[in-house]
Formats: structure tokens, C-alpha cells, sequence
């Protein structure tokens, strides 16, 4: 996968250490969804709180950067996804082999 940019200028400091825990995840081999989906729900309330906190001017800055960014974890979710099914497409079919054989 490409690198993704979570942060943008007007990321808070709390997000960027949501942010790193991210990055910490894509870098390895093979990164566990359940820890994804925490990470990312987390991200998410944390974005939704912090909406809720922030002047008008500053949300609309900050929902513009935060677009972006989140059509680069949907893309990194899909792409976990497609790995996820071809992981249990193979398994599938060696199951199929297996049962064929005995």
C-alpha cells in the first residue's frame, strides 16, 4: 500500500497519536483488522467530539482536510477487505482439495 498523510495542518495533537497508531499498523505484514476497526473507531469519536468543540471557521477547515484523509482509510480498509477474501477464497478451495482427496 501506498504511504498514506493522516495528518494535515490542522490535526490535533490527540489525533496525530491516533494517527501513529495507524501508521504502526500499516507497516506491518500483515495488520489485523480488529485492531484497524478499534483504531479507526476511535479516530472517528474523537473526530466527532472534537466537531463539536471547535468554531465554525475551524470545522470547515479541518472537515475539508479530514476528507482526504479518510478516503485514504477507506481505500486501505478496502484494500484489507480484498486481502481478507482472497485469504478465505484459498482456504475455501483448499478445504474443497482436501475433502476431494480423502
Amino acid at each position: 500500500m501506498k504511504k498514506l498523510t493522516l495528518d494535515h495542518s490542522y490535526t490535533p495533537s490527540s489525533l496525530k497519536n491516533i494517527n501513529q497508531e495507524l501508521f504502526k499498523l500499516f507497516a506491518e505484514t500483515e495488520p489485523d483488522e480488529a485492531t484497524f476497526l478499534k483504531l479507526v473507531s476511535e479516530r472517528d469519536d474523537f473526530i466527532q467530539k472534537y466537531l463539536n468543540e471547535i468554531d465554525q471557521a475551524d470545522k470547515r477547515n479541518f472537515a475539508k482536510a479530514e476528507l482526504k484523509v479518510n478516503g485514504a482509510l477507506v481505500a486501505y480498509a478496502d484494500e484489507l477487505f480484498k486481502v481478507s477474501l482472497n485469504q478465505l477464497s484459498r482456504l475455501v478451495r483448499g478445504r474443497k482439495a482436501v475433502k476431494k482427496y480423502k
